[in-house]
């Protein structure tokens, strides 16, 4: 498969890229840490394989993962596949009562450094939608619409909803202090995959709604990344550095109504990556851990499958004008639908599913148990010991763990 080559800071394959690694870790729920907790070994006078638990991470060279699935607490479903960094913890928060049939859930995936001086923030998708009508008179305006479940937003690039997460969302009197450029080949990709949201809204309201008089005619479509380094205010008073990402792709469209025509463009978030410290060396301390947080993230399909079955409970409900009886998510409705749930049968078609090796510069390998891992090529060679995993250099890894090889 194509591969190009960006900046090392286009880490998007925590939300933006949902497929690319389908390894099944261990399951864990709300808080979890990525320091093992096993006993050590009796056995000294010789050399031993030995878990991570039993080795001093300081003598290698290299960093140590370990693979797991993180759960949403609340629900029980599973959220998302990672390489937990030794030392590190993850917690996540999940929001199921986000206005919205497409994605009625956001997930916040936390990632924070032993010392707790680093933070990974990786946010899943959200849509909004603008509209207004040629003539003037119903000009957009920013609301929740409950009663068709809908957040009207006027539309906003990547960079402006960077902007808002720095100057409200996440902290306040956030400044760009530098902005990296977006590569063509990544441009290009995105235009396409506007350009192909576009299509798939005008032909499925012409096929459905044609009948009714309800017709579409495509305007145009865009699709934008950004990538940015701002300086801002957390909420705990400090000020803070920030390597963030966020990607966004639009659509606009025009319907003719009552005389008039309006002009509506649904747009979405599809992912935001935030990586935070005080400063920039402690940015760069923990950049590998970074990087192996985000290279590795892969959205479960069982949370994708949750959330549409979700929101199609939601538009059903809509439909018999039962609006005022939604309610937020709760853990007997998920693990109803997860008991409907069929992994052999069930695709994603999250946009963002493949995106992952036309992002990065990365190595395939095939773990123990004829799964998948990617690693950036930065790291030489990676080895395996069941669920942990050591990237680094030849010949630096722990006694008795498996080199994997590259596909």
């Amino acid at each position: 498969m194509k591969k190009i080559k960006t900046l090392a800071c286009l880490c998007f394959a925590a939300v933006l890229l949902l497929t690319a690694c389908s390894y099944s870790g261990g399951e864990a729920t709300g808080e979890i840490s990525g320091e093992d907790t096993g006993s050590s070994s009796n056995d000294t006078s010789e050399q031993v394989k030995q878990d991570l638990s039993q080795l001093d991470t300081s003598d290698y060279s290299g960093s140590f993962g370990t693979y797991t699935t993180l759960t949403d607490p609340t629900t029980g479903v599973p959220v998302m596949d990672a390489v937990l960094p030794y030392g590190w913890t993850a917690q996540v928060q999940c929001d199921w009562s986000f206005v919205s049939t497409n994605n009625p859930c956001i997930a916040n995936i936390v990632f924070t450094s032993p010392d707790q001086k680093a933070a990974v923030l990786i946010q899943t998708a959200h849509d909004y939608l603008q509209s207004y009508d040629t003539s003037g008179l119903f000009p957009h305006r920013d609301y929740t619409d409950r009663e068709t479940y809908i957040v009207h937003l006027a539309y906003k690039n990547a960079g402006q909803v960077l902007d808002l997460c720095f100057n409200g969302l996440l902290g306040t009197g956030g400044t760009v202090v530098k902005e990296d450029p977006v590569p063509d080949e990544v441009q290009s990709l995105l235009d396409q995959t506007a350009q192909t949201y576009l299509t798939t809204l005008v032909n499925g309201i012409n096929r459905t709604g044609g009948g009714y008089g309800v017709t579409a005619q495509a305007s145009g479509s865009e699709g934008t990344v950004s990538m940015r380094r701002y300086r801002y205010t957390g909420s705990d008073g400090q000020s803070y550095l920030a390597d963030a990402m966020a990607l966004c792709i639009a659509a606009e469209y025009i319907s003719p109504s009552y005389g008039t025509s309006f002009v509506y463009i649904p747009w979405a978030v599809p992912g935001i990556t935030v990586f935070s410290a005080p400063d920039e060396a402690t940015l760069e301390k923990y950049r590998p851990q970074y990087e192996m947080i985000t290279q590795n993230a892969v959205i479960r399909n069982e949370f994708n499958y949750v959330k549409q079955a979700y929101g199609s409970q939601i538009r059903s409900m809509l439909m018999k004008q039962q609006a005022n009886s939604i309610a937020a998510m709760t853990e007997a409705q998920a693990q109803s639908y997860l008991n409907d749930y069929d992994s052999s049968g069930y695709t994603s078609d999250d946009w963002a599913n493949d995106w992952s090796d036309f992002i990065y510069d990365r190595n395939e390998y095939t773990t123990a148990d004829g799964s998948t891992i990617k690693v950036g090529t930065e790291f030489d060679t990676v080895y395996q010991n069941g669920d942990e995993f050591y990237f680094g250099s030849q010949g630096s890894a722990p006694f008795g763990w498996e080199q994997l090889t590259p596909n």
